[in-house]
């Protein structure tokens, strides 16, 4: 996440983007004052440079990132800081909370491959592959590109179910999940088949609900959950939205899980964006993920060795309080990680608007000679058609998963090992269900399978395998009956079972990812 760079680097690195800068010629009075203060603010850096600490105070980076049109994650990157790690260090540290987790992708140039051509409404309503599915493809579309209602959601985000405080959850731990706003009328009134995002003082559920007299109760699954069934609404939790779909990998570990119930918080009722000031969004935070004095020292002392720094706990303290003071970059980052803070709400909380469009990252920068290459119209991402299959499909999930694009930036080489299921499975244990509209990701098989240790999983965490006999596609679970297998479509009907020899197993593929909307 970060590395130190040498003072001669970021000298060298703003004399170009001085340099390049000042080809441009300003046209109005906006654009001299803009230049003006480039100017004072990037002579006045350099002056100083051997004075800093390796550590930039986050007035200063943001300042270079306006003055010299940086994406915010291209000023990081001037001073060592890598924020696409950003992810990773948080599920490693936080993964076994459900919290609301970044998506925007700070690498405006990280380029994925989109839909272009896709096939006709009738492909849809049989299970094929992604190659049957999506004729042609766009590469290498940049993520600056996919923006507007035709990729994006307003006010969808992100959570990922916590892989120890999710007993009883509605939803598998260790899965992400899509989360869409809602109407009040819907918070008044909960659609019982729906699952919802439930915001408690000492964390977030997944779970369906009913409101009934000021009295929300859950309607979980999970029949080994014994805590709270019933809370006061909307005192004590609130619905902050709506499950639209969660993707996870499989078959998922066992996890052991534990109550909500159990963990000690008292946060405000108020999601991240909503806070006024850092300080608020901070401590609530804090109170809400409440950690032990050992947890925090070992966080605090890893995170420490990761970004090559050093700060008491008194400096975590300050910036939980009101005040002017503005934080180093390095201790923003701990608390936002040590917190569960998503990072652009940090940013946005202390009172910064992320404005990426029209701005560059620090290696296109580096690598342009002349001001005008920048002035070269952008690729945009052009609508997939037909757009009536594509609007039917994008809402059958909200939105382009912009974490899709992260994990899978070339989508088009798994065409034959992705498939959408236009029916719903019946596959005992799972719940969700596998409704239709779901992408499984498959694996072929390295070994026979043992399907003595695979009965004694439950579950998510019990393998899924799939037959391919031309087009047509049946996934169930895989069991021995002496020397032949049999894979149970359906446990519910004696006539989907399907009798397989060992040879046979040549066309079967286990199920190493879903993407299942709810």
């Amino acid at each position: 996440m970060y590395r130190t760079v040498p003072r001669s680097e970021i000298f060298d690195a703003l004399e170009h983007l001085r340099a390049l800068h000042r080809q441009s010629r300003p046209s109005n009075e906006r654009e001299r004052h803009a230049a003006e203060r480039r100017e004072l603010l990037t002579k006045n850096l350099l002056s100083n440079l051997h004075r800093t600490q390796d550590h930039p105070t986050l007035r200063m980076l943001l300042e270079i990132a306006d003055a010299l049109s940086l994406t915010i994650e291209g000023a990081h990157r001037l001073f060592g800081y890598d924020l696409a790690e950003i992810r990773e260090y948080d599920r490693q540290l936080n993964g076994r909370r459900t919290r609301i987790v970044e998506s925007y992708t700070f690498e405006r140039d990280r380029l994925s491959d989109v839909p272009l051509d896709l096939a006709p409404p009738e492909s849809f309503a049989s299970d094929g592959t992604l190659r049957d599915l999506v004729r042609t493809w766009q590469r290498d579309v940049p993520a600056r590109s996919l923006r507007g209602t035709t990729w994006r959601r307003p006010g969808v985000f992100y959570v990922h179910v916590g892989t120890e405080d999710s007993l009883g959850s509605s939803l598998p731990p260790g899965s992400i999940a899509l989360v869409e706003p809602i109407e009040e009328d819907e918070m008044r009134q909960p659609h019982p088949r729906s699952i919802y995002l439930l915001q408690f003082r000492n964390g977030y559920r997944c779970s369906g609900c009913m409101v009934i007299r000021s009295k929300l109760y859950l309607l979980t699954p999970e029949r080994t959950y014994a805590g709270p069934q019933e809370f006061a609404y909307p005192g004590s939790v609130r619905i902050a939205g709506r499950i639209r779909m969660f993707a996870t990998r499989l078959p998922l570990p066992e996890y052991s899980t534990i109550s909500l119930a159990q963990y000690q918080g008292s946060g405000e009722l108020v999601l991240p964006w909503e806070h006024q000031t850092r300080d608020r969004l901070l401590a609530t935070k804090y109170r809400r993920f409440q950690r032990s004095h050992d947890e925090e020292q070992s966080i605090r002392q890893f995170l420490e060795t990761e970004l090559k720094s050093r700060f008491s706990e008194r400096t975590l303290r300050r910036y939980r309080s009101p005040g002017r003071s503005e934080p180093h970059v390095d201790v923003l980052l701990t608390l936002s990680l040590m917190h569960s803070v998503r990072y652009t709400d940090a940013l946005q909380s202390g009172g910064y608007t992320i404005r990426d469009t029209g701005r560059f990252s620090l290696d296109s920068l580096l690598t342009t000679k002349n001001y005008a290459d920048l002035l070269v119209p952008r690729q945009i991402a052009s609508t997939p058609m037909p757009r009536e299959v594509w609007e039917t499909r994008r809402q059958e999930f909200a939105e382009w998963p912009s974490l899709l694009a992260v994990r899978f930036p070339q989508l088009r080489i798994w065409d034959d090992r992705v498939i959408r299921l236009a029916q719903e499975k019946a596959i005992e244990g799972l719940s969700p269900a596998i409704k239709p509209g779901t992408w499984m990701l498959l694996e072929p098989l390295s070994s026979v399978p043992d399907t003595r240790v695979d009965a004694r999983k439950r579950g998510w965490s019990q393998p899924i395998y799939v037959l391919r006999r031309g087009v047509e596609i049946i996934c169930g679970r895989l069991v021995r009956e002496g020397n032949r297998f049999v894979l149970l479509a359906n446990p519910n009907d004696v006539g989907s079972k399907i009798v397989l020899d060992a040879d046979d197993l040549r066309d079967v593929s286990r199920v190493s990812g879903v993407a299942v909307p709810v």
